[in-house]
């Protein structure tokens, strides 16, 4: 046995004022001379009253759970009151000033199945876009889950095997080998908090320290060796707080490998911050607020790709782990910086090649949250 659903209740409401259509001007057509203006009203509000009731089996053949045909079903319930009503209004209006009311049925029937065609219409939709809403919410709850269940699993495995590491350096004479994984497991553990504190503050789940820009790039430029066809100029203060979270290494890698990876032969990679309270904020034509801490890699290579150059690299929505090279780290660069509240701005560098200054938030000693 069918149980009755919000989408019958919408059909009903076209059926009801499609017979309340066809009595009407059925009626009318022997109380007039010729059947041609009845028969052009009915197709009117008849064909409008067909229009609900197409509308209730569409939403039948959609894949919505009851309560979300009913609410359909209370969107076009209310749509057919509102419209009969402020027509009802009008009527009473004209009454209350002694005018004659002329056929006042007909527009109360086009009317109540025009509310009834829009009420169910903009109900379609509102249980759409918030089936929609729910899910990017279930999407990144399993996002969440996923990367907190990884980071709790991958770091006790590290850790185990790096303890092992360190018994059977302890048990081996001049055999390096334990030391090879004690180090890789270390450099896996470092990837791993990188990797959680990216996902973290992309998902808007990162709590608010202060990182010192400053040390972090000297990590990085560290691991980060001038070879035979790269040099790496660094020019950075002692120290460099910004309000972020450790995902600002990721922010200083992927810059770096984008200018090693895309300067060419010989390339010279130039590597800068900028603290906005100093003196020297506006070097080499860099501005920064006194709020601000700026990020500069440059480098005298072949200047901005062509995905940057003419603007299409902002315009395009894919996501920043779309695996299509350098871009795809850059769009990191930009989503991380969005979200500690800063920005990602491209640039013709003086040295030749491309430049590209991250702004993030100055974390002065004064200010809240932890040292990390």
């Amino acid at each position: 046995m069918s149980t009755f659903r919000g989408s019958h209740a919408v059909s009903a409401l076209g059926v009801g004022t499609l017979v309340a259509a066809v009595i009407h001007h059925g009626t009318e057509i022997g109380a007039v001379s010729g059947a041609a203006g009845p028969l052009l009203a009915l197709a009117l509000d008849g064909g409008i009253a067909v229009a609900v009731i197409v509308t209730g089996r569409r939403i039948a053949a959609r894949d919505l759970s009851p309560t979300e045909e009913w609410r359909v079903a209370r969107w076009a319930a209310a749509g057919t009151v509102l419209a009969v009503g402020a027509f009802a209004a009008t009527l009473a209006v004209r009454v209350a000033e002694g005018r004659p009311l002329v056929e006042p049925l007909f527009p109360m029937l086009v009317a109540a199945g025009a509310g009834s065609l829009g009420g169910a219409t903009a109900g379609y939709y509102a249980v759409r876009q918030a089936a929609e809403a729910r899910r990017a919410r279930d999407a990144v709850r399993a996002v969440s889950f996923v990367n907190h269940l990884l980071r709790h699993d991958l770091r006790n495995d590290l850790s185990t095997i790096h303890g092992y590491a360190d018994l059977l350096a302890a048990e081996s004479d001049g055999d390096d080998h334990a030391a090879v994984v004690a180090a890789k497991a270390d450099e896996g553990l470092d990837r791993i908090e990188a990797t959680s504190a990216v996902a973290d503050a992309i998902l808007g789940d990162a709590d608010s320290s202060r990182v010192d820009l400053a040390e972090t790039t000297r990590g990085v430029l560290a691991s980060v060796a001038d070879g035979e066809s790269t040099t790496v100029e660094a020019d950075l203060p002692e120290a460099a707080p910004v309000a972020a979270n450790d995902g600002v290494r990721s922010v200083v890698h992927n810059l770096v490998e984008n200018a090693i990876e895309h300067g060419g032969r010989d390339v010279t990679v130039r590597v800068a911050v900028r603290v906005g309270a100093d003196g020297d904020a506006l070097a080499d034509g860099v501005a920064v607020a006194d709020d601000e801490v700026a990020l500069v890699v440059e480098d005298d290579g072949s200047g901005l790709p062509p995905e940057i150059r003419d603007g299409s690299f902002f315009a395009d929505d894919r996501s920043a782990a779309d695996p299509d090279g350098g871009v795809s780290g850059l769009r990191l660069v930009a989503t991380l910086a969005e979200a500690y509240g800063g920005s990602l701005a491209p640039g013709e560098s003086p040295l030749g090649g491309a430049r590209f200054v991250v702004t993030l938030p100055h974390a002065p000693a004064g200010s809240t949250g932890s040292d990390t």
